[in-house]
């Protein structure tokens, strides 16, 4: 008898995830055990989320938007890939402080549609603060500590630096990989750019 009985699309895509997550967890913590005396501990360069509907249906590696003969070649590839009613997937490869993240994140529009979105409030709200992201923006160029942050932003005490710190921390988007260190958390620097992409005004 089969010990897994057979599930749904929708549960096999969860399981997944789940696992793809724990994953990338373990390679950062594995990467920074490698190097515990690094002044920029070594942190999981490709973090690599789940893809939107399934394995297979990951975007292919495309050339920039700027070189590219169709400036629609993401969209129309999303489109091949995943047919209506569509799914919502970002990606990013990029060069920061943290050093190069390879990061692709999707879910199918069914799923956007029936999940809760309060759930996301602390995440949202954290952001909303002008200190707050431009604390981000410091730390998007590597650790920082708080006095660092302090001196930078010409705060008037630690104990602002903080609060907003603190809140931060509750979003999930900073961690203190050391004592009196502070960065931002390597699978949020691609969510973070994607939000400041998406709040420009096109």
């Amino acid at each position: 008898m089969d010990p897994h009985p057979a599930r749904s699309p929708q549960d096999l895509l969860a399981r997944l995830e789940a696992l793809e997550t724990r994953v990338a967890a373990l390679e950062s913590d594995s990467a920074a055990e490698e190097h515990p005396g690094s002044d920029h501990p070594a942190r999981s360069t490709r973090p690599r989320p789940a893809a939107p509907a399934s394995a297979d249906a990951a975007l292919p590696e495309q050339s920039p938007p700027e070189h590219a003969e169709d400036p629609f070649w993401a969209l129309n590839s999303l489109k091949e890939h995943c047919p209506a009613p569509g799914a919502v997937v970002f990606a990013g490869a990029v060069e920061v402080g943290a050093g190069h993240l390879d990061y692709q994140w999707g879910r199918p529009t069914e799923h956007l549609l029936a999940t809760d979105w309060a759930e996301h409030a602390e995440t949202v709200a954290a952001l909303g603060h002008p200190l707050r992201l431009a604390m981000l923006r410091r730390l998007l160029d590597g650790e920082h500590t708080v006095a660092q942050l302090v001196d930078e932003l010409e705060l008037a005490s630690t104990g602002v630096a903080y609060h907003h710190l603190s809140a931060l921390q509750g979003g999930g988007w900073v961690t203190t990989p050391r004592r009196g260190s502070w960065a931002l958390a390597t699978p949020r620097v691609v969510p973070l750019l994607a939000i400041i992409t998406a709040l420009e005004k096109g």
